[in-house]
């Protein structure tokens, strides 16, 4: 069949074409987080970040010979977790460079201006990194249709936290220019709006064991949850002693 430019746009205006510009990032903080709002407001940092660059999604593979000889076939042996680029404008206040900078010191101290020994957090010293679940969020981007408002596209990142808080060029002749702060994410989970959410399954008899799983798991949880985090080489020591204890009992 011969090309046929009418088609081409009736197609085109049939389904319409997605904008890069249309989305939102949003940042949802744990409770142990919420100071940082006192910097710059998440619903505000909402508006102020400029690009995102949504990680792709893909498998690592290996190269394999189904015949032992002879051209070789890609199969998937792992996959990855890309980090998450985006771009911040920089407000006048510099409130989102403080919230930046204040969240990176709550994964590792690098303040030494009170000396090696100073202590905040009750009790991270300098380069001393904290629990990743008193650090980590929530970031959500979703990207809108421009054609019709209740079209949307959203992918989701869990246990999210700052990796790097890029550089910032300050120059006399970039009087025009806004500045802008790189920020690149880890997360340890994605959700991206196409896939489908999994349930569990298996007869009675898997289940149950599942379920005894489970169980077990839970108290173990529990235990651990009431463990004090150690701030010291003693205390360290006793939550070893503890943890040893705690597995012993589910053998």
């Amino acid at each position: 069949m011969a090309f046929s430019i009418k088609d081409f746009n009736a197609q085109l205006h049939k389904h319409g074409l997605a904008k890069s510009n249309l989305f939102v990032l949003k940042i949802t903080l744990n409770e142990n987080l919420t100071f940082l709002e006192e910097n710059m407001a998440t619903q505000d940092m909402t508006f102020l970040c400029r690009s995102a660059e949504v990680p792709e999604v893909a498998v690592q593979t290996v190269d394999f010979k189904p015949r032992g000889y002879g051209p070789s076939e890609k199969r998937p042996n792992g996959f990855e977790l890309p980090l998450l680029p985006t771009v911040f404008m920089v407000d006048s206040n510099f409130g989102v460079t403080r919230f930046f900078h204040r969240w990176m010191q709550d994964i590792v101290n690098y303040d030494i201006d009170a000396g090696y020994l100073s202590e905040i957090n009750g009790g991270q010293r300098p380069y001393e990194f904290g629990y990743r679940d008193d650090y980590a969020c929530t970031i959500e981007v979703t990207i809108f249709s421009q054609n019709q408002t209740d079209k949307t596209y959203s992918y989701k990142f869990y246990n999210a936290y700052p990796t790097s808080v890029g550089s910032q060029q300050v120059a006399w002749e970039n009087a025009g220019e806004v500045m802008t702060l790189p920020v690149q994410f880890a997360y340890d989970g994605m959700k991206v709006e196409a896939t489908t959410t999994g349930e569990l399954t298996g007869d009675t008899n898997s289940a149950n064991g599942i379920l005894g799983l489970l169980s077990s798991l839970n108290t173990f949880g529990q235990a651990l949850n009431n463990l004090n985090r150690p701030r010291n080489i003693q205390d360290l020591v006793n939550t070893v002693t503890d943890v040893n204890t705690i597995l012993g009992s589910l053998r």
